[in-house]
């Protein structure tokens, strides 16, 4: 656990009640900024100099094949992006810039490629944007955690290649307000082994929330954008930095960041996802929430022990909050794990070494064939329970 203190953020007082999606279906969507991180990581392997207007491959690895494409000719005038990718539209907008769905020349597959909406400010900037490229590479890979491929920057633009999936968990939400409780259960699992595996490798994602989990086409929940990850074994209190307010825990306001963290804001986001909640983002609202109030009447379709998950999850005091390993080990979710689909999955996870081959006709099979997928100690017991 890592404790500081720090000054309190001053929320909206102007959010006292407690309303659905439904009703406000007609109010426009505002992406706040995301706060700047309050320290960079050390640039050793590019020079200060580097703002070149060519294509320049962006690694933090030693060992990482940071090559660009054989399809990019610089001489040329097109991007990087537009000679190397088949751009079929923008599927996202937010605080960092757009994300396109994309066909690579190089392998004829889909992903998803996200560009900045600006261009660097100077060299601090730049460093902060490219902290992002970092935390990728330093997350070992994961079924449930969105696939990092590569980076490289342009014209001052940094440029995100990843796994393409087919809907974020907002989007899903925005058009799906009565949402079965089976599906879920299918997406709190998929996500509880998403931060089991962030947390067995002592990572805290601090930004979990619809906006960064999304859906594959074969319905497999993945958590993304590790933006704000810190590493507890490594990283100083003072960089770290708090994710949305509305899936806050509020511990983090006096910088007690431990992993308890992520499994109140999965918590929160659960309860938005089967409530068809609008979260307040400040308010009395907020503090009865963080409080174990929750309104009983957004309880009332919900089974007992979704509730009582739901409850333990948001626990007011984070000492008291289950581990992610601990909620799989709950038996209304260690039972639901010995039946498809998860079952299937699982065995399939214990075991099969993983490629790298799919088309659009298998994207079924990649989910449980993307090369690389590791399964911690841990992972494995949980397995070799749940088998047994």
């Amino acid at each position: 656990m890592n404790t500081s203190f720090r000054p309190i953020p001053q929320f909206a007082k102007n959010e006292t009640v407690f309303v659905s999606k439904r009703s406000l279906r007609s109010t426009p969507k505002k992406i706040p900024p995301r706060p700047p991180s309050k320290s960079s990581i050390p640039f050793t392997r590019f020079s200060s100099q580097r703002t070149a207007s060519k294509a320049q491959a962006v690694s933090f690895k030693d060992n990482s094949d940071s090559s660009l494409s054989k399809h990019y000719d610089e001489s040329r005038q097109e991007s990087y992006f537009d000679q190397c990718f088949q751009v079929f539209e923008k599927i996202g907008s937010g605080s960092f810039g757009d994300v396109f769905r994309v066909r690579s020349k190089e392998d004829g597959m889909f992903y998803a490629v996200k560009k900045s909406r600006e261009r660097f400010k100077g060299k601090s900037d730049r460093q902060r944007k490219l902290e992002e490229v970092a935390k990728h590479e330093q997350l070992p890979k994961h079924l449930n955690l969105v696939r990092f491929y590569k980076a490289w920057e342009e014209k001052q633009y940094l440029y995100i290649q990843t796994e393409l999936c087919k809907t974020s968990l907002t989007d899903f939400l925005e058009v799906n307000h009565e949402v079965d409780e089976r599906l879920v259960w299918n997406y709190l699992i998929d996500l509880l082994f998403a931060v089991k595996h962030l947390h067995d490798h002592n990572l805290i994602h601090l930004d979990i929330k619809p906006d960064n989990i999304f859906i594959s086409t074969d319905g497999i929940c993945k958590l993304g954008d590790f933006g704000l990850v810190i590493d507890l074994s490594k990283t100083d209190i003072n960089e770290a930095t708090e994710g949305d307010p509305k899936y806050l825990a509020k511990e983090l306001m006096h910088s007690t960041f431990t992993k308890a963290a992520d499994i109140f804001s999965l918590g929160i986001t659960i309860l938005e996802l089967a409530c068809d909640l609008e979260l307040p983002s400040g308010g009395q609202g907020w503090h009865l929430l963080r409080s174990g109030q929750i309104p009983s009447e957004f309880f009332n379709n919900l089974s007992p022990e979704l509730k009582q998950v739901i409850q333990d999850m948001m626990h007011p005091d984070y000492r008291l909050r289950p581990t992610a390993q601990q909620l799989l080990n709950y038996p209304v979710i260690k039972n639901d794990l010995t039946t498809p689909p998860h079952y299937n999955c699982i065995k399939r996870i214990s075991s099969s070494d993983w490629d790298n081959s799919f088309s659009d006709d298998d994207v079924f099979e990649t989910s449980f064939t993307s090369d690389g997928f590791s399964t911690s100690s841990d992972d494995k017991s949980t397995i070799s329970s749940i088998n047994n």
